[in-house]
Formats: C-alpha cells, structure tokens, sequence
C-alpha cells in the first residue's frame, strides 16, 4: 500500500508523448512479467527506505561546520602578536570548511617543510602555518618544529585528536624559493589561491632550478673571497689566491657531498687543503705571510656558516630553545672541523720548515669609499650563492651600504664594535621588514645579502681562530667575543623586524578577491622534498 506523496516530494515532471517509435538501439524491453509503464504517466512516488523494524530510516546526521571559539581565538592572536600576519581571522561558513583537517594539516606540514629546508627560521614558519589554519578555520592547531622533524595536533572538541609529523631531511639555504613561497602564503590568506593551486604552486617550487648555475655562483664566492682578503690586510696577490682557493673549495665541497661524504669531513679536508696551500706559497716564495695568512683567513671565514649562526641567534631570542640546540650543533661541528683540519694542513707541510702565522693577521680600517666597493661585491656575492633574484638583489645591496655607511659612522664616533653592531643590525632588519612587504617577498631575502655585506664578524673569527690553533693566550676569549657580535645581529634583526612590522602591516592590506574553487581535487599528499632515486632496472639471468 503506497504512503502516498510527501511534502519535501518534488513534484513530478510532465513527459511529452512518444512521436515516433525508439529505434532498435534505444528500444528497451520489459522483463517478463514486468508491467508495462505508461511513458506519459506520472513516475510513482517514492518510497522511504525502511529499517529492519519496519520504521523508515533515520536521516543522516549533519555535519556540523568548524568554529573558533573566543578562547582559541584569544591564543591564536598571542601566536600572531606582533608577526606581519597580525588580524587574520577565520573565514566561518560554507568558505571556512572546504578543506577537511586532515587536508590542512598535510598542507601546513608540506609548506613548514619547503620553509624550513630553504633556511627560514623556526619563528617565521610557525607563524606562516598558524596563519594559514586560523584562515581555514582550523584552530587550536598546536605545532612543534625540533631539528630534524614538525609535527601538527589538531584536537577538537568532539572527536579524536589528529597528530602528523613531517621528517625535515633536506637542508640548505635558498633565497629565492624562499621568497616565492611567501608569495604562495601571502596569496592564500588574501584569498588569491585555493588549496590546490597552493599545492601545485608548492610542488613548481620544488621542481624549478637552481635560480643562478654554479659556475656563477662560484664566481661569486670567489668575489667574495677577495673582499674579506682585502680587509684582512692582504695584498693583490693574496686577493687573487683567495679568488681561485674558493672556487677550489667550494668544487671539492660538491664533489664530496655528490660521494655522500659528511659535512664534518667535508669541512676538515678543505680547512686542510687550505692551510697547505697557503704554507706552500709561502716556501715558493709567491707572495709574503701576510698576505697568506689573509688568503688562509678569507677562505676559513668563508667555509662558517654565518647565515645558520644567526638563524640559531634568532631561534634562541624568539624562544625555540630545541631548534636552537640543534642548529648550534652544527655549528660546532663545522668549528671543530675547521680546528682539526687546519693543524692537519700544516702537518703535511711540516717538511717545508714554513707554516702560517696567525700574528701576521692584521685587521686595518679601510679608508670608506674602498669599504663600500667591498661591501658591494660582498652584498652581491651572498644574493647570488644564496639564490635570491635579480629583483631582489639591488635592494639588498643598497641595505648593505646603508649598514656600512651607519657602522662607520658610528665607530667614529667611538661606540664599541658590540654595540654598534647591535644598533645597525636593528636598522637593518627594520628595513628589511618594510622593502619585504613592499616587494611581496620573504624579509629573510633582503636581511641576510645585507648582513654578509656590512656586519659579518669574519675577520674577527678567523683570527680567533688560527690564534687559537696555534696557542696564543686570550684566543679562546677572542672566539667568545667573535661569537657575541654574531648574537648581536641575530638579536638585532629580531628586534628591527619586531619594530617594523606594524608600519609594514599596512602594505598588505590590499582589497580582497574571492577564490572560487572549481577544481575536483582538493585532496592533498605529502611532497617530497629530496626527489627519490631512480629506480635500478633489474639485471636479467644469465
């Protein structure tokens, strides 16, 4: 017996009669025993599917929508307090739940992974990934970033926790990919993107380049060599040496990270190349122990990882202790590299009755215009190795002759070098936070070329360095005051930025476009950073 038509029933939709009889291909016949259905006749009303008692079934539960509850929203703008993404705000509504969690959390643990393996500190990625859950209505999202690994929680309320860890396995510094996924995180938060052209646009990233071909990035490191000899007292000669050791340095370097030797014995057999090279000319009598023990300074400054020693200064003044821990570490190694490999060098030329004398290092005051031209080649030299792009290039360096022109005035003025290195560090980052935002690209971009340029303390710890190796008292004491100017900058970039940001805010704030999203796909999978090897075709029998 039909229960008749229901209310929430659409109603039934007229036929027009048959014209003309189907076609043989379009004709369908009737089982046996089947009634035979009046084509112009109304389609029967449906019937409520019943359950095993005999009752019509339940109709499914609505899936409630996500929202941030004020207490949550209150810890997520103590997160964003004073970042350049201050004032996100969820997007409720039909807007706000496209994306299931675990879609966002995959996405979250792929961008943090791109910015961590292209050298971003642990502040800005945490920041990055907390805004770009809070826009999609995913909160409270707690993220733990350690050395080598980021995992995400997100617990709701009702139901089971969601907890992802992302294994960091690449390492590196690259200015440019940097750069370009800031552009993918300020275009999602400004609604210019969806999810999955923010994980193409990730995965394009990825698949790009290097942005400058290693013959050119070779050049520059050699450039750069030659700046840091010049100012450490040497002379042409020892400037041209500088020149071919780095290059020379940085081909061994490649050549035996491509054999997977690791980074420590990598650092030891270049510190040793270097030291011999430099006693060698010495006994050929190529250029003067001063000017080798330039060349000798200028390559061993070059091999420390300046950029890494104040990205680990900026971890531990933003509160990351664990990241902090992990990148001293590598510092460690490569000073201990460096303290073996150079004593080793000097060993192998024990024969010769020569060695470098770190007394020879003798650290002079450029006159300014000769100081600016380094500061230029240098400048340049760091965009270039650390792959930023033509755009960004002539900004950075004109921060770091401003840093140059601002440390000079103030040593003669007579401030002390800790000091004055901390004041033009926080100028530094205030403008690098404000020319960022203007330019749509990543602060890191701009502030690193600009302090390699102007404030890098190379002389300082290459001479408490060799001083050290060869036993003079007070070195130790030297190497700790070298290390604190590089605290300086890091806590002066933290602090610049911290003091520009709200100033920069404003060049963000644009008029807003709705993304609608018309693709099929909105899944998401993990990317891989570190392409997999290829597969090995397997040998036939013989």
């Amino acid at each position: 017996m039909s229960d008749g038509p229901r209310a929430y029933d659409p109603p039934p939709r007229p036929v027009a009669p048959e014209t003309s009889a189907p076609s043989p291909a379009t004709a369908v016949t009737p089982a046996a025993g089947a009634p035979i259905r009046d084509p112009s006749a109304p389609p029967p009303p449906r019937r409520e599917a019943a359950s095993p008692a005999g009752k019509p079934a339940a109709r499914p539960a609505r899936q409630r929508r996500r929202r941030v509850n004020p207490q949550e929203m209150r810890d997520v703008r103590a997160r964003l307090r004073g970042t350049i993404y201050e004032g996100t705000t969820p997007q409720h509504g039909r807007l706000g739940d496209l994306y299931s969690p675990r879609q966002i959390v995959d996405f979250c643990l792929d961008l943090g992974e791109v910015m961590l393996a292209s050298g971003a500190d642990v502040r800005t990625v945490e920041v990055a990934i907390v805004a770009v859950s809070t826009k999609w209505n995913l909160a409270p999202l707690e993220l733990d970033i350690t050395g080598t690994a980021i995992t995400l929680q997100y617990a709701p309320a009702e139901g089971p926790p969601l907890v992802k860890m992302r294994v960091v396995s690449a390492e590196g510094s690259d200015l440019h990919r940097l750069s370009l996924v800031y552009q993918i995180v300020d275009e999602l938060l400004h609604d210019d993107r969806d999810m999955t052209s923010a994980v193409e646009g990730l995965v394009e990233v990825l698949q790009s380049p290097p942005r400058w071909p290693s013959w050119i990035t070779d050049g520059a490191m050699g450039l750069f060599g030659v700046s840091v000899s010049l100012q450490a007292g040497g002379s042409i000669v020892g400037a041209v040496g500088a020149f071919v050791l780095m290059i020379g340095v940085m081909t061994l370097g490649r050549w035996l990270a491509r054999k997977g030797i690791p980074q420590f014995f990598a650092v030891v057999l270049q510190s040793a190349c270097v030291a011999a090279l430099g006693t060698l000319a010495i006994w050929a009598g190529a250029m003067p122990a001063g000017s080798a023990a330039a060349m000798v300074a200028a390559v061993v400054v070059l091999i420390l990882p300046h950029v890494t020693i104040v990205t680990w200064a900026q971890d531990a003044i933003s509160g990351f202790r664990a990241m902090a821990v992990s990148r001293a570490l590598v510092i460690v190694l490569i000073v201990a590299g460096i303290v073996v490999g150079i004593p080793g060098g000097l060993a192998l030329t024990s024969g010769v009755a020569l060695e470098v004398d770190p007394t020879d290092i003798t650290l002079r005051s450029l006159p300014i215009w000769l100081l600016l031209i380094t500061t230029f080649f240098a400048a340049a030299a760091t965009a270039v190795t650390q792959g930023a792009n033509a755009r960004v290039m002539p900004v950075a360096i004109g921060v770091a002759i401003v840093g140059t022109v601002s440390l000079w005035g103030l040593k003669q003025l007579g401030l002390p070098l800790l000091g004055a290195t901390f004041l033009v560090a926080v100028l530094l980052g205030a403008l690098s936070t404000v020319v960022a935002a203007r330019l749509r690209v990543s602060a890191t971009a701009i502030a690193v070329p600009a302090f390699c340029g102007s404030l890098l303390p190379s002389l300082a710890v290459a001479s408490a360095l060799l001083n050290f190796m060869a036993g003079t008292d007070g070195a130790a004491v030297d190497f700790v005051a070298s290390m604190s100017t590089t605290l300086a900058i890091g806590a002066g970039l933290v602090l610049g930025s911290l003091l520009a940001t709200p100033g920069a805010r404003r060049y963000l704030r644009r008029r807003t476009k709705r993304v609608v999203v018309q693709s099929q796909r909105l899944d998401t999978s993990p990317i891989a950073i570190v392409p997999p090897a290829p597969a090995v075709p397997p040998v036939p029998p013989t």
